[in-house]
């Protein structure tokens, strides 16, 4: 993923979303893959044919939690959270400077190695296939364009959006 992030899809990316500023308080990597998430791949309703904003597909794969002058510490956070599906926990002061990252997985923390958003990324897709775990729904079309585009891993549910991304 990082041999061919920065010169493959980044600026491309950005390039096509055009609408930056409105992710912009995350740093470059995650900023690039929430309008990827946002704008190139819209979050699916899923089986329940309910629609999805694009701010809660963005909490179902990043939640920020603001280190020092939280009131509430990480643990009363992954009370609150709804779901099983893993998605990444950023803590730090804000969310340009992200101190540390964790995947969360049935409410428990896994600390990532992760030094930047994009590897923190990089294991959340990971952990999908280690503990053997399907995408969440409204995050399909984002998980299946990595999994086909980056890691090269064929499926045969690829939309006709995600050949036209792709190409």
């Amino acid at each position: 993923m990082f041999e061919k992030w920065d010169t493959a899809f980044k600026i491309k990316i950005i390039k096509e979303a055009k609408h930056l500023s409105q992710q912009s308080s995350w740093e470059s990597d995650m900023a690039c893959l929430l309008l990827l998430l946002l704008y190139l791949l819209p979050p699916t309703a899923g089986r329940k044919r309910t629609k999805i904003s694009p701010s809660d597909a963005v909490e179902k794969m990043v939640h920020f939690h603001k280190f020092f002058q939280s009131c509430c510490s990480i643990d009363e956070n992954l009370r609150g959270t709804k779901g099983q599906q893993p998605y990444i926990l950023a803590a730090g002061r804000t969310r340009n400077r992200i101190d540390t990252f964790y995947i969360v997985i049935d409410k428990q923390l896994i600390p990532c190695q992760a030094t930047s958003s994009l590897s923190a990324f990089d294991e959340l897709f990971k952990s999908h296939y280690v503990f053997n775990l399907s995408y969440e729904e409204s995050l399909v079309p984002l998980f299946i364009f990595v999994q086909t585009t980056v890691y090269n891993i064929n499926t045969t549910d690829e939309s006709p959006r995600i050949r036209e991304l792709r190409a």
